[in-house]
């Protein structure tokens, strides 16, 4: 890849299928956080300021809860940084030219404008893909380089973001990040002050595209650090130039804030005090749980984390010096308040820790390249164990009658029996340890998981709204462990379930908290109810009519996250409706 006919390969590899595909998609249409960023460059363009509210109400949002009122300056709240607009003002400009050529400004809204910024998205991670690729050619083999940067751009999220949701913030934080390590990079174990301006500059500017980017000041802060013995009037020079050219770089954002919260620096971040828990971190569920889990959806990724390992034993102070801020990065990620992030593809938030991980990533593809050198069996023999596992899973099919004996049967219905057959036996496995560990506490089966961790009775959005309707189709299969029956008609449109003997449901909190329970049902006998092994009440019900029972659940009973609530019909069977849960007050919140 040293040669210019090799990096003129990886450029095309890289730039022109992203670039078929967005361009061959329809322009897309704004909504949700690509409304705000892209609020931000038409209001600095066309009206030089950071009023947002023609933006928004060409959005439809202006009467929107958290935009109806003005701020304290009369500008309408915005909880997303001015980074990428900076960025994207020179395509913008060029799509502004590109609308009035074609007589479509339409004030700054029309295609033209819309595609300039996802192309400028576009442009951005591709510059970042070949900025990390220069970075490793120092540190593994070409063609290893090659390998890391194309698995990086098609194997991740990333390319989601380059082009199918390119007018959000995630390619250009990205590609911010993989600036400041490719300049920290040269001097990485002594900063000059010119390198110190540099770097310092561009944190501050990375900054300003995701805040959590300012932890990337712990690359210099390595770099001083190591010096600091042998040098001291220069290291503090270097230190001092870090800082104050990363506050330059910065000032917009600080700008920005001034104008629309008359404040420089915010006391809380914009999304809420409650927004960022460091003390209340979601470790497995960020990591592995079907909601956006980012090493279930991307387990590309794990060879990123895992290759750390191997970058310690061949450069320790380069895998401290940036596993640090890795690692810190990520912690952050896993106390965000929606640790899913949204309506996020994968985990969208780790964006900017992509270029540590093209390290890690590095590392294994190399250890793996040189060990399948020295026994060329072992890829055949993972080979034949990926087939013979392929081959007893049909079997399995075969014996359980799960495809036809006699008959023709469609690939993808051997292959959704084989996915479900092995994850039955072992559980999904990128969602290995989480869901092992989940079903050695709750005694539940391994299949559980993927549908129970990430719902919520009442937190943030998409949450069950304190309801479990028992008679859904769906039924929230996650949370029902064993004792349910299959839904039945119980009267008009209603579904319920019946128990007979004992039957357990999972409750998701955020935070203990007191609750107040509601179980509707019919049957003979009475209904026990036990909440965390603790028993709690016993109701008698009646036969041939619903009612409605309660019972106060006080949070000090309550753990966070998944409670386990067991029902017991005594005689049975007893058929339940729903159940419901209330929040008495607000303590136990955060």
């Amino acid at each position: 890849m040293r040669s210019v006919a090799a990096r003129v390969w990886l450029v095309a590899l890289l730039a022109l299928p992203m670039l078929v595909a967005q361009w061959g998609l329809p322009v897309p249409r704004l909504d949700a956080d690509a409304v705000e960023y892209f609020s931000h460059v038409r209001s600095l363009y066309f009206d030089h300021d950071l009023d947002f509210a023609n933006e928004f109400t060409h959005f439809g949002i202006l009467t929107r809860g958290d935009k109806r009122q003005p701020t304290v300056t009369g500008h309408r709240r915005t909880i997303f940084s001015v980074g990428p607009a900076l960025l994207w003002m020179p395509f913008y400009a060029v799509g502004d030219l590109v609308a009035r050529a074609e007589g479509r400004v339409e004030d700054g809204y029309s295609p033209a404008h819309i595609r300039s910024v996802t192309l400028g998205s576009l442009a951005y991670g591709v510059a970042g893909l070949l900025l990390v690729a220069s970075l490793l050619l120092s540190v593994v083999p070409p063609a290893i380089a090659a390998l890391t940067v194309l698995a990086l751009g098609y194997g991740t999220f990333l390319y989601w973001y380059m082009v199918h949701e390119a007018a959000m913030s995630h390619a250009l934080s990205f590609f911010m990040a993989a600036v400041v390590l490719r300049v920290w990079w040269p001097s990485r174990t002594r900063l000059s002050l010119g390198r110190a301006l540099a770097l310092g500059l561009c944190i501050g500017l990375a900054a300003t595209v995701r805040w959590q980017n300012g932890v990337l000041l712990l690359l210099p802060a390595a770099s001083c650090l190591r010096s600091l013995r042998h040098e001291l009037g220069s290291t503090l020079r270097a230190g001092a130039a870090t800082i104050a050219a990363f506050v330059v770089g910065a000032s917009p954002q600080m700008l920005a804030w001034k104008a629309i919260f008359g404040a420089y620096l915010l006391a809380d971040p914009p999304h809420g005090r409650d927004f960022l828990r460091l003390d209340h971190p979601y470790l497995l569920q960020t990591f592995f749980s079907s909601r956006h889990g980012l090493l279930y959806w991307t387990p590309l990724l794990w060879a990123g984390f895992l290759g750390y390992v191997l970058l310690l034993r061949r450069d320790r102070f380069v895998a401290l010096a940036t596993g640090v801020p890795l690692a810190l990065m990520s912690y952050v990620n896993v106390c965000s308040g929606d640790w899913w992030a949204g309506g996020s593809f994968s985990n969208r938030r780790f964006d900017s820790v992509l270029p540590f991980l093209a390290l890690g990533m590095a590392m294994v593809f190399e250890w793996l390249a040189r060990h399948v050198a020295r026994r060329p069996l072992v890829p055949l023999g993972a080979a034949a164990l990926a087939l013979t596992l392929w081959n007893g899973l049909f079997m399995e099919q075969y014996r359980r009658n799960l495809i036809p004996r006699d008959d023709t049967v469609s690939f993808a219905g051997v292959a959704e029996n084989n996915a479900t057959l092995l994850s039955g036996f072992v559980g999904t496995p990128v969602a290995w340890p989480a869901n092992i560990v989940f079903s050695l506490q709750h005694r539940a089966p391994i299949t559980k998981y993927d549908l129970a961790v990430g719902q919520y009775l009442f937190y943030r959005q998409n949450n069950l709204g304190g309801v479990i309707d028992l008679g859904n189709e769906r039924g929230d299969p996650g949370l029902l462990l064993e004792g349910w029956a299959r839904p039945i008609a119980c009267g008009g449109d209603a579904r319920c379930r019946t128990i007979e003997g004992a039957a357990r449901l999972l409750v998701p909190l955020d935070v203990p908290e007191d609750l107040v329970a509601t179980v509707r049902a019919r049957g003979p006998g009475s209904l026990a109810f036990q909440v965390n092994g603790r028993d709690l009440v016993s109701w008698p019900l009646e036969e041939d009519a619903f009612v409605e029972r309660r019972v106060s659940l006080p949070r000090e009973g309550l753990v966070r996250e998944l409670n386990e609530l067991r029902l017991t019909a005594t005689p049975g069977p007893v058929v339940i409706d729903r159940i419901a849960f209330e929040r008495v007050g607000q303590r136990g919140r955060r």
